[in-house]
């Protein structure tokens, strides 16, 4: 299975937004397993493109303060993985608030 534009446009945000209701104490966490056994803790998606995306993520998982930029193409991604966390133990997480920037608006392919 390829996770695709389509998946991170319209499933991941939904099933986020599933997992977290009833659940206000919570801080939704997004992790995205690459092939290449690299985890990428996620902030938010930036663009989805034809072929590839990039997203934000923190580089430290324990503060959430530094957050780099990774372009990633779709295959790259084996697994993704959506946790909830108290929000004693983890401040921010995943943004459902984002939204990315279409294919055709932005950066081109």
């Amino acid at each position: 299975m390829t996770f695709d534009a389509s998946f991170y446009r319209q499933v991941l945000p939904e099933r986020v937004a599933r997992e977290c209701q009833g659940h206000p104490e919570s801080v939704p966490v997004v992790n995205l397993h690459l092939a290449n056994g690299r985890t990428l803790d996620l902030c938010h998606i930036i663009h989805l493109a034809d072929t590839w995306f990039a997203v934000q993520y923190f580089r430290d998982t324990e503060t959430c303060d530094d957050m780099d930029i990774a372009f990633l193409p779709y295959e790259l991604v084996a697994t993704v993985t959506v946790s909830l966390h108290h929000a004693g133990s983890r401040r921010i997480g995943f943004r459902l608030g984002e939204r990315p920037v279409p294919a055709d608006v932005g950066v081109s392919a």
